[in-house]
């Protein structure tokens, strides 16, 4: 079995990083909307919880996004324009999803 480089463990520890920050942040903002609008029952405060699940929505794109900064270091052809095919897949739905 082969054991993980030093490159893979720095990206997976980016990952894990980019994943938990995101999530924590799509938390923050969606309890904050959530008392604000117990509080004011304000348009703003539904924005912020949207934002909030925007911000969720949009980490698995970033981690796709740091797994083609990886392939295109390594010079990784194949991952790397399937990767950016993933992105574009993404990216369209979610400008389909918001229009």
């Amino acid at each position: 079995m082969k054991a993980v480089s030093d490159k893979d463990n720095r990206l997976y520890k980016w990952l894990y990083f980019v994943l938990r920050a995101g999530i924590a942040c799509s938390l923050c903002f969606v309890i904050l909307g959530f008392i604000l609008f117990g509080i004011t029952k304000a348009g703003f405060a539904k924005s912020i919880i949207t934002l909030g699940i925007l911000i969720l929505v949009l980490i698995p794109l970033s981690s796709i996004v740091l797994a083609m900064v990886n392939f295109l270091m390594e010079k990784d052809k194949l991952y790397l324009g399937i990767s950016i095919i993933i992105v574009c897949i993404l990216l369209v739905s979610l400008v389909i999803a918001l229009v």
